[in-house]
């Protein structure tokens, strides 16, 4: 794929999206991407963040929570298959498979703020599994 920029990066990543059942969260039509798809496992959620070339992705079953930022140099395509190969099987189980393969398409992958506010860089499965933590319900 050739470098796309600004809006025409929106499209193509909603269009890839949408196309393999991901719903756009409110504000349907507009230009960004904040997309949800849900599994038998988990709710997936997809984010762009033009301003700083990153995917952020989270994972949320009914006992754990996961947030990623995948950085991309020219285009997120490589990260958006992996993401669409796995949306349907991603679960807790799957989870350390998932972020390997993650570690090995993304110059940077973060588990972004914690209650510190810093982002742990993850540079391996482990790290990755523990970026896959406990939450407590309400």
């Amino acid at each position: 794929m050739t470098a796309r920029r600004g809006g025409d990066l929106i499209d193509h990543i909603q269009g890839r999206l949408e196309s393999r059942g991901w719903q756009a969260g409110g504000g349907e039509g507009w230009r960004w991407v904040d997309h949800t798809y849900q599994n038998d496992h988990a709710t997936l959620r997809i984010r762009y963040l033009p301003d700083v070339n990153a995917i952020r992705f989270d994972f949320e079953s009914e006992e754990h929570l996961a947030r990623l930022s995948i950085s991309f140099d020219d285009s997120p395509d490589r990260i958006l298959d992996l993401i669409i190969r796995d949306q349907s099987s991603l679960s807790e189980e799957t989870w350390r498979a998932f972020v390997a393969s993650l570690i090995e398409l993304s110059p940077r992958v973060l588990s972004p703020a914690d209650e510190d506010g810093d982002d742990e860089v993850i540079s391996d499965p482990d790290a990755g599994a523990a970026a896959l933590r406990e939450i407590e319900w309400e």
